[in-house]
Parts: structure tokens; C-alpha cells; sequence
């Protein structure tokens, strides 16, 4: 099961009242390990690093001329890349 941020924020404050990880893995249909796992992120870097961020976007034509062997020069100067 995928969580939300607001059942992550769920999961780490129940912990916090002393909840088990068996009865909030029962809870949320997700593994011990991970909730610790997850605890553990949580106390190290903060409540918003189980954020999730936004994705980028590629276009199918950008996708297609960074495969192209021919346009790699132009497409690596045009990115700001280093020339391997």
C-alpha cells in the first residue's frame, strides 16, 4: 500500500505515543521495517523530507535526441554537460 504524507505524519506521531510498529504495520498494511525505516528519516531530517517531490517532466522529443548518438554534442553543450 502507498502512503500519503498525512498517514506518514499518522504513522511517526503514533509512534511517538508509544504505539507498537506490529500493531501500526497491521494498521497500515506496511512492513516494521520500513515504518522504522521511516521513523528513523523522520527524526534524522525532519517531518518534510517524507514529502514527496515532483517528478520532472521530459518530453518525448527530448527523450528521443538524448538517445540519438548524433545529437549528443549539441544537446550536451545546450545542457550545461561535461564532455565525457
Amino acid at each position: 500500500m502507498k502512503l500519503t504524507y498525512d498517514d506518514k505524519v499518522q504513522i511517526y506521531e503514533l509512534r511517538k505515543q508509544g504505539y507498537s510498529l506490529e500493531k501500526l504495520s497491521n494498521k497500515f498494511g506496511i512492513n516494521n521495517s520500513n515504518i522504522r525505516y521511516m521513523i528513523k528519516l523522520i527524526d534524522r531530517y525532519g517531518i518534510e523530507f517524507v514529502k514527496k517531490g515532483k517528478n520532472r517532466y521530459y518530453s518525448p522529443d527530448l527523450k528521443q535526441e538524448m538517445i540519438n548518438p548524433k545529437s549528443f554534442i549539441p544537446l550536451s553543450t545546450r545542457c550545461n554537460l561535461q564532455n565525457p
